[in-house]
């Protein structure tokens, strides 16, 4: 079957089955606010005195009034309803629900409707197929009526706030990772000029004590950023060129870069920002200059991805060296993780330790009493290379 315009469907019904329905139209608008409010808790309470109420039903009314209207009527005389729906839209931001709220109303309310309109055609004695075309209208209608209530929706609330709090919002929109649609991310994004790109790239910053204000020209106009939370960050399309301001930035500010992603996956690259700038204030990986670029340490960042699992790592993988001495355990470390990174003869290893080949060989044979066998296992000796690499990059005293 070819898809047809919801107003076609509407006219195909017979003009009895609307003239039916009139009359009843007052009793089944407060049966639908009788339903929302019992079905969706934020309309119990936005809908809890008799004016509220009130006001509701007969704006249902209306908005049944004109939907039957459609019925056996040629399309181009039908009402355009979307633009009503698109001003409810607006009117529920404006009353307080949530946008999923005024959606769910919306389908209660086209189910009492509907059982209204069968319960007619049954009367009628209609067809099957008249009370199943009556149904595909309000099929129809339910996924052009979101839509519109949507789009009010978004306008109102891109409105009700100025240009930074848009990109503040847009920006912790898209870094919490589920619970956003895309009409909630589009419509913000058109609020302050931005078009999502494909990929995005999330920026940390973080302030000393002190420091001053972040200098609004640094980033360009229209991107989501956040200086108000906890986690100020931005998000850029283009780092190369959007972060170019950035070697400006004042003193007592730092910056930290994290990988390109797709925009959908943008919490991911803040994520691992966060955790770099971390590893950075701890002195766990080396910066040079106000911006760290995350590309430059995904090795460190994959290995202290999950420190809780590297201890585990490293308890088990270098148990061995556990009872040794600090100085004897340091030595050992080393020409370990040389031989496992080389499997180089005893003068090689001697020459990358600058000591001397019979020192390597002495250590060699520690090495094999106290490890053995695992010395020969490949998935061994990657666990005791990623543990001493680990253990270089943190110091015991981190």
């Amino acid at each position: 079957m070819s898809w047809q315009p919801v107003g076609a469907l509407w006219a195909r019904l017979p003009r009895e089955l609307g003239d039916a329905v009139r009359p009843r139209i007052p009793a089944i608008a407060r049966h639908c606010v009788e339903g929302v409010v019992s079905e969706i808790a934020e309309c119990a309470e936005v809908f809890s005195d008799s004016e509220a109420r009130a006001a509701a039903v007969e704006l249902t009314r209306r908005g049944i009034e004109r939907a039957i209207d459609r019925v056996g009527v040629p399309e181009l005389l039908q009402n355009d309803l979307l633009a009503d729906f698109r001003a409810q839209g607006r009117l529920a931001f404006h009353q307080g629900l949530s946008r999923e709220a005024a959606q769910a109303a919306f389908r209660v309310t086209s189910r009492v409707l509907w059982r209204a309109i069968a319960a007619a055609g049954r009367q009628l004695q209609l067809s099957g197929d008249v009370l199943y075309g009556a149904a595909e209208c309000l099929f129809g209608d339910v996924v052009e009526v979101t839509m519109a209530l949507t789009d009010g929706y978004n306008a109102a609330q891109a409105e009700s706030t100025g240009p930074a709090e848009q990109r503040a919002r847009l920006f912790r929109l898209l870094t919490a990772g589920a619970g956003y649609t895309q009409a909630d991310a589009g419509a913000l994004a058109v609020a302050i000029g931005w078009r999502i790109p494909p990929r995005v790239t999330a920026v940390v910053f973080v302030s000393e004590p002190g420091a001053p204000a972040f200098p609004s020209g640094l980033l360009p106009s229209a991107v989501p950023a956040d200086f108000v939370s906890d986690a100020p960050g931005a998000l850029v399309a283009c780092p190369e060129a959007d972060l170019d301001g950035l070697r400006e930035l004042p003193s007592g500010w730092s910056a930290t870069v994290g990988v390109p992603v797709p925009a959908d996956q943008a919490a991911e690259s803040f994520r691992i920002a966060r955790r770099a700038s971390e590893l950075a204030r701890r002195g766990l990986i080396t910066t040079v200059g106000p911006v760290l670029w995350c590309e430059e340490h995904l090795t460190t960042l994959l290995l202290l991805a999950d420190e809780f699992l590297l201890d585990r790592l490293a308890g088990e993988a270098l148990e061995p060296l556990s009872g040794l001495a600090p100085k004897q355990h340091d030595e050992l470390s080393a020409t370990l993780l040389t031989q496992v990174q080389t499997r180089g003869s005893a003068p090689e290893i001697a020459r990358q330790l600058a000591v001397h080949p019979q020192t390597v060989r002495a250590r060699l044979r520690r090495l094999a009493e106290l490890f053995g066998e695992r010395l020969d296992d490949p998935d061994q000796r990657l666990r005791i290379e990623l543990a001493l690499r680990a253990e270089r990059l943190r110091p015991a005293d981190v």
